[in-house]
């Protein structure tokens, strides 16, 4: 029988100062401080992680690299979908404020990680304090025309390989998915960034929540998504497609490339198989 730390001191009290005496030697009591102490230095630091975005509003689309942060000295750098950049902060006692004089490099990518990739670097320059939370999560906290907003990083340690990818469905349940011949993007989609899983269903775009805990996949049942309406065939696929991702249990990235996602279905074990998209860069005019 296992006794608990409780259970160990009360019988020590009742057995006097003997016992109490030897859990004294085996078992030192570590004041309060000690413990913070302890607690705070398994916790990740503004200073000494690599940060990856997991949390803001409009659903950051996926990039050619992901929007990372990295705070050393005075000096932040990091990339912001597609370009790297660097530049002077100050920080104390939970404030943080970023030089408005970001330096970048110049690559062009896809027009909608241009476009996301400038307005994150102009939310930087309205940041104005930060805390890490007790999941190790960092938050941003800016102030943008009179309003306050929130951008939320996860440490490097939480980092996954699904992060910052998108996918196409190759088949569900062994079946090739049927096209919307009036909709390019027709085949289901998803995408993971942070803990957001965004996508499409074929007809409507799909928006929620995943963790992730070694090889298991959890995908939060409550998902949202748009209300358009499409052929029958379609919607009937896309509710499969919804409930797969919502029972899912493991994944996998094999050698040759594919995502495979088990999910459980009528008490049987069935697979969603997903090929990687890019996001193809496109010269900027």
């Amino acid at each position: 029988m296992r006794l608990n730390f409780s259970q160990i001191f009360f019988f020590a009290t009742i057995m006097g100062g003997l016992t109490l005496g030897i859990i004294d030697k085996t078992l030192p009591l570590l004041s309060t401080n000690s413990v913070q102490a302890m607690e705070a230095s398994t916790s990740p630091s503004l200073q000494s992680t690599t940060w990856y975005i997991s949390g803001w509003s409009g659903s950051p689309v996926p990039g050619s690299a992901p929007i990372t942060l990295q705070f050393k000295d005075n000096r932040l750098m990091g990339t912001a979908g597609c370009n790297s950049f660097n530049g002077a902060y100050t920080s104390g006692e939970g404030n943080l404020t970023i030089d408005q004089a970001l330096a970048t490099t110049r690559k062009a990518c896809a027009a909608e990680v241009m476009a996301q990739e400038q307005k994150f670097l102009q939310l930087l320059t309205q940041v104005t304090a930060y805390s890490i939370g007790d999941d190790g999560q960092l938050t941003l906290t800016y102030l943008k025309d009179g309003e306050q907003g929130s951008v939320t990083f996860i440490p490097a340690s939480q980092y996954n390989a699904l992060h910052n990818s998108q996918w196409q469905l190759v088949t569900m349940a062994g079946v090739e998915p049927i096209t919307n011949e009036e909709n390019s993007q027709g085949i289901p989609q998803i995408q993971f960034l942070g803990d957001r899983l965004a996508g499409t269903g074929g007809c409507n775009r799909l928006m929620g929540q995943f963790t992730i805990d070694g090889e298991n996949l959890t995908i939060d049942e409550r998902m949202a998504s748009t209300m358009m309406a499409c052929p029958e065939p379609l919607m009937n696929q896309e509710q499969q497609f919804i409930q797969a991702l919502v029972n899912a249990q493991k994944y996998q990235i094999l050698t040759s490339g594919e995502l495979v996602i088990d999910y459980l279905m009528a008490d049987k074990t069935e697979q969603l198989v997903f090929l990687p998209l890019m996001v193809d860069p496109q010269t900027q005019g």
